[in-house]
């Protein structure tokens, strides 16, 4: 009896190397799935007028987390901030940075992707926007408005920057601050693994995003706030970003700041730029 035939299909093979792709990321930790945080949950439910929203996307049940001003909570409001939190951090992670105090008239808008806290999926890159868009409309119909219509500040720290301007690519907004930012999705991959990077389903631009936005009718305030010291994500990628616009982007670096902690060393100025008092 002759051996079956073996016959090579690369379309088959091209076919797959997304699926394979993704467990890869899974496995190096690029892309995890992170649980609920039952503290978190508790701390937030504790807060005066905070609310969940719920809302489905192509990934299925989507949830994220909205606190209002302390200035008329009731109503839809007037500033909202969009938190966009780093690859191993879930929404929730930002009710240690939120100053509400700072900003009475500043509503706040907490995303989780897809495969976080009570999010279900799988996170593709090339899709985070939709779990903004879903937030605000559910955001919407929570106040029997057609859509919200506030002044709009994103915040993203680390891939978390790609997320927000991926959304800003796609609605207009006021204010951009990114904390520890990547310059492409791709090269920050590639510094766990090329071969993850080679392999990468989807790619995120910033610096074409950032050139983007820049040219529009009405561009945002970007501000870029980035650690020399960042062992994660290395300040060259921050100044990346800055090189695309050095006489149009607020780019400030910090000698001693790491990755995460310069969420708390620059809380303040961070949260100056957000509502427009940068210095």
């Amino acid at each position: 009896m002759n051996p079956p035939r073996v016959t090579f299909q690369p379309g088959r093979i091209a076919a797959r190397l997304p699926i394979l792709a993704s467990l890869l990321l899974l496995l190096w930790g690029c892309m995890p799935e992170i649980p609920p945080a039952p503290g978190l949950f508790a701390a937030f439910d504790e807060l005066p007028g905070h609310r969940r929203l719920v809302f489905t996307t192509s990934q299925g049940r989507q949830v994220a987390y909205y606190l209002p001003p302390q200035h008329d909570p009731a109503a839809p409001p007037a500033h909202l901030v969009i938190l966009y939190p780093g690859i191993g951090s879930v929404a929730l992670g930002w009710l240690r940075f939120i100053d509400p105090a700072a900003a009475p008239d500043t509503g706040w808008l907490m995303i989780d992707y897809p495969g976080r806290g009570e999010s279900a999926g799988k996170m593709d890159p090339a899709e985070l926007y939709q779990n903004s868009e879903g937030a605000l409309a559910a955001l919407a119909n929570h106040f029997w408005v057609g859509q919200i219509t506030a002044e709009l500040s994103l915040l993203g720290h680390s891939f978390g920057s790609g997320a927000a301007l991926q959304f800003a690519a796609r609605h207009p907004v006021k204010r951009i601050v990114l904390v520890a930012p990547f310059d492409t999705l791709r090269r920050a991959v590639a510094l766990k693994s090329w071969l993850l990077a080679l392999l990468l389903p989807s790619q995120i631009d910033n610096r074409e995003l950032i050139a983007e936005l820049l040219h529009a009718s009405d561009p945002p305030v970007i501000t870029i706030l980035h650690g020399a010291s960042d062992q994660t994500l290395p300040v060259r990628m921050g100044r990346n970003l800055r090189d695309v616009a050095p006489d149009r982007i607020d780019y400030r670096e910090f000698p001693d700041d790491s990755h995460v902690g310069i969420l708390s060393t620059r809380h303040d100025l961070i949260m100056a730029a957000l509502v427009g008092r940068l210095p």
